[in-house]
């Protein structure tokens, strides 16, 4: 419940920005800029992970904050993933209805 509830907001803000982008931006790498951060935050979140998985045994409390940090980490990835697959279609979908004015 929770992961939608933060989640959510943030699926539309890369909405926004997604649809934005594709209308104003002429530049095909400047169209992928949220799908490229939602990338890096997803390295991100596995790189954190799998060095929290080694140094587990010694941060006990410290190893909680890593996990929290992940599960964000995670949630602002799908929210993002989510947000930009919506902002594509949107802007395909007004793109074909000009077209066939």
């Amino acid at each position: 419940m929770y992961y939608i509830i933060f989640g959510l907001p943030v699926a539309v803000v890369f909405a926004a920005l997604q649809f934005f982008l594709c209308e104003k931006t002429e530049k095909n790498w400047l169209k992928f800029l949220p799908v490229f951060s939602a990338a890096g935050a997803f390295l991100l979140a596995e790189f954190i992970r799998g060095e929290n998985l080694l140094a587990s045994a010694v941060y006990e409390i410290l190893g909680q904050g890593i996990f929290a940090l992940i599960v964000l980490l995670w949630i602002l990835v799908i929210g993002a993933g989510v947000g930009s697959i919506i902002g594509w279609g949107i802007f395909f979908i007004k793109n074909r209805r000009r077209k066939q004015k």
